[in-house]
């Protein structure tokens, strides 16, 4: 139920825009991004009100992490570790396609520009949440439901939904402009499995939905802008960004440690 009305919804948000010229990348199509991402947030709240948990309010909260019966300070190490996640990846993602020949640095690097993007993304950021919020509350939603199968069957599973999801847009050239369609909703839904791992760790280590709130914040406002700043691609996207192979690799990297220290034991909503 949750997945049917989600997928209607986002399909329909992409059709919207299709209808409206197809210019995914343009104006036109910005509040309608903006409003999709808010799409799982109606397909969970929908499916608890036909199932019966909105009758519970407080204990949905709880099981989404909306609130959270952990400590504040782990709470908030947690966010603070996700806001710097996905810049870090972006950083080193960048530094494997510079290693490829898909990127090049500027030399000297533009501190002042850097720091001019970074406080004009931190502003906007609240604004970023609450977009993020909307696709993380469904998620946040999913997963438990998706965790008796196992952590990481449900990791896998929550982080295929997450690619597929975007596949209205994806489809459109959202994330890879130029790369064929079927290729370009294959290789989102790569890095969503990753990514989504590291959010998954995230919400189920702090028992709260509010680090993958702010690290889905990040990924999409900040480091999505530090390309720019910090040098010039010489490839497609796929070759530099953190969404494209550069990126799995850094990913993936980062999940084989935290695997490797024990960080996945024990994780529970």
């Amino acid at each position: 139920m949750f997945l049917a009305i989600t997928f209607g919804a986002i399909w329909a948000a992409g059709a919207a825009v299709w209808l409206g010229g197809g210019d995914v990348q343009g104006d036109a199509a910005a509040p309608i991004l903006m409003l999709a991402m808010y799409t799982p947030t109606l397909g969970a709240l929908l499916t608890a009100l036909m199932s019966g948990e909105l009758r519970r309010p407080g204990d949905l909260l709880r099981r989404t992490g909306v609130r959270s019966s952990r400590p504040f300070p782990r709470v908030a190490g947690y966010t603070v570790a996700g806001l710097l996640l996905a810049p870090l990846l972006a950083v080193a993602a960048l530094g494997v396609s510079s290693a490829a020949g898909g990127f090049v640095f500027h030399d000297p690097l533009p501190y002042g520009s850097l720091a001019g993007v970074l406080a004009s993304q931190l502003l906007i950021f609240p604004l970023g949440m609450v977009l993020t919020f909307g696709e993380e509350f469904g998620w946040s939603y999913l997963l438990p439901k998706l965790l008796p199968l196992g952590l990481w069957r449900g990791l896998l599973i929550s982080g295929v939904v997450w690619g597929v999801f975007h596949a209205p847009f994806t489809l459109q050239g959202y994330h890879y402009p130029g790369m064929p369609g079927g290729l370009a909703v294959l290789a989102f839904t790569v890095a969503s499995v990753l990514l989504g791992a590291l959010l998954g760790w995230l919400r189920l280590a702090a028992g709260s939905i509010w680090p993958a709130v702010v690290a889905h914040g990040a990924a999409n406002l900040i480091a999505s802008a530090l390309p720019a700043v910090l040098g010039k691609p010489t490839s497609a996207a796929f070759h530099t960004s953190l969404s494209g192979w550069p990126g799995w690799v850094v990913m993936a990297a980062a999940l084989a440690v935290l695997i490797v220290t024990g960080q996945f034991r024990k994780l529970t909503v």
